[in-house]
Order: structure tokens, then sequence, then C-alpha cells
């Protein structure tokens, strides 16, 4: 652990402060921090136990440091206010694993029926990055689909191959399809491509 005696460049936190889901306050707590602490883990282990490790320790810090605002995970560029992220080590990690403060699920708008989305930091847990365009389903049930599909990576391993359909039930077949990134990731990310779409999940309940 080191201790910064200056605060997170504000370039680094304005974009995640803008986009956080789980802090919508975030950018006016957090521009007035004077330092910040540098919490690290060297060792020889699965990404996933790394993590689980990581968020331990973190979680001990903001636990004992009373001056703690909250947690930037870099690996996903995610901004956690300190209460969420001590939850989240305390209750949901020693059951499985804490995806949503390990994971940014970024989905939107991209059309006028359709949306987009993709996961960031997948990467850091040693899988591939999941994106869509142009999905046939409002941004909620498309993060929900990408949230579904990492949970079981996570879990199984990489078991979805280039070109394996997916779905949630016999009408749906979304293919997936590794390919470059369009959304600025480093090398090959697993594309979603919506071959045949559910009628059990309709814009108009959804949205």
């Amino acid at each position: 652990m080191g201790v910064m005696p200056a605060p997170i460049p504000w370039s680094d936190l304005e974009g995640p402060c803008e986009t956080s889901i789980l802090w919508p306050e975030a950018a006016d707590a957090l521009k007035p921090h004077q330092a910040h602490v540098i919490v690290t883990i060297f060792a020889e282990l699965d990404p996933m136990a790394l993590s689980a490790l990581l968020t331990q320790v973190t979680a001990s810090v903001l636990a004992t440091t009373p001056a703690a605002l909250g947690v930037y995970w870099g690996s996903a560029t995610l901004i956690i206010p300190k209460r969420l992220f001590i939850d989240f080590a305390v209750e949901v990690l020693p059951k499985a694993p804490a995806l949503q403060v390990w994971v940014d699920f970024r989905v939107f708008p991209d059309g006028d029926r359709s949306s987009g989305g993709f996961t960031h930091g997948l990467a850091a847990l040693g899988h591939m990055e999941f994106e869509a365009q142009k999905a046939p389903e409002p941004p909620p049930a498309l993060w929900d689909r990408l949230y579904a599909l990492t949970a079981y990576v996570t879990e199984k391993g990489p078991v979805i191959n280039d070109g394996d359909t997916v779905g949630e039930d016999a009408q749906e077949k979304t293919r997936v399809v590794y390919s470059d990134s369009v959304y600025g990731h480093e090398g090959w990310v697993m594309r979603l491509e919506y071959e045949r779409a559910s009628q059990a999940r309709p814009w108009w309940k959804l949205w």
C-alpha cells in the first residue's frame, strides 16, 4: 500500500464519474479529495482469486480509514462508494464473485429501437470482453444479458467459442463472434450478433 499525498488526476476520474451507475454523486464527492492510497497485490494467483483478495484488502483499508470516500477500480475504470464496496466484499464476495465492482457493464441507446453496450474489466479476469451493437432490446435488457454472460464465463471458463450461439429461449438465437473491438478495447472481443431476437422480451414491456 502506498499513500499518495496528491489527488488522483481529475482527467482519470471525470469520465468514470460521468458514467457511474453505482455512484451518481461521485463527481461532487471526489473533486475536493486531496490524497489517495494505492493498493496492490503481487502474487501468483488466478485472476479471479487475485481480484477477490484485492477486494478484501481494499475493503479492510476502507473500513479502517474514516476519511476514505470510495474506490477507483482501475482495470474497469469504475468508481464505487465506500459503503457499497464494503458491502460487496462482506455480503457478496463470500458467496459469488463481486462482478459489479470488477466489471463495468456499459449500455446505451444505439438507434430508435436498439441498444449497444460492452463490458470493461473482463480482460483483467482472464477473459475477452463482450460487445454488442444495434441489439434489438432496450439497454436494461442488454445490461442483464452482458451480466449473465459475464457470470457464465467467469464461472465456467472460456467455454464460448467463436461462432457459438447463446439465448434465453428457443426462439432466440444470438451468435458470438470473435472480432476486433469497435469500442476501443485491445485485442479480440466477443461480439454479439442477433440473428433472431426473443419475442418474449419486447421493447414496450421493458423500456
